[in-house]
């Protein structure tokens, strides 16, 4: 079993990403397809203000999420979206996995104000992780939501 976490850097990888999204997102979920993709997804952004990454187990695209950095003044925080998880490995470890290399990317740029929006289904999760909900409930392509953030 080889599990390996990556930043996408080329078409190929951002494709992979985009396709477990439409899965977990549009297909499962019904998300209208014209709220899950956006300017942040755009391959020239990325290294910039947008990360993406995946995580691979046995060559299968199996996590995928995106970091947006909000930069201002001297400090800067950023943002954990779109963290999915391919069905057949949820409850796996895999989640798990990718939030501890993402919050270990953020740490090695000196970000340590991180917040996500998760969805209810998803909130005890990211509370074993550390993180605090800071807003009611809320409604996102008609799924509840509850805004989160963590500091390092």
């Amino acid at each position: 079993m080889n599990i390996i976490f990556s930043e996408v850097k080329n078409e190929i990888d951002l494709n992979e990403s985009f396709e477990l999204r439409k899965q977990v997102f549009i297909v499962e979920q019904g998300c209208p397809i014209e709220e899950e993709f956006d300017e942040f997804d755009d391959l020239n952004r990325m290294g910039k203000d947008s990360f993406h990454f995946n995580v691979y187990k046995d060559n299968i695209c199996v996590s995928t999420s995106r970091i947006l950095i909000n930069k201002m003044l001297d400090k800067q925080s950023a943002k954990i979206q779109r963290v999915c998880v391919l069905k057949d490995y949820r409850g796996s470890g895999i989640g798990l996995f990718m939030m501890s290399h993402l919050h270990r990317f953020l740490i090695n740029k000196n970000i340590s104000n991180i917040t996500l929006s998760s969805q209810d289904h998803a909130i005890e999760f990211y509370k074993k992780l550390g993180y605090t909900e800071i807003e009611g409930e809320y409604l996102e392509a008609g799924i509840i939501h509850k805004k989160m953030y963590i500091n390092f």
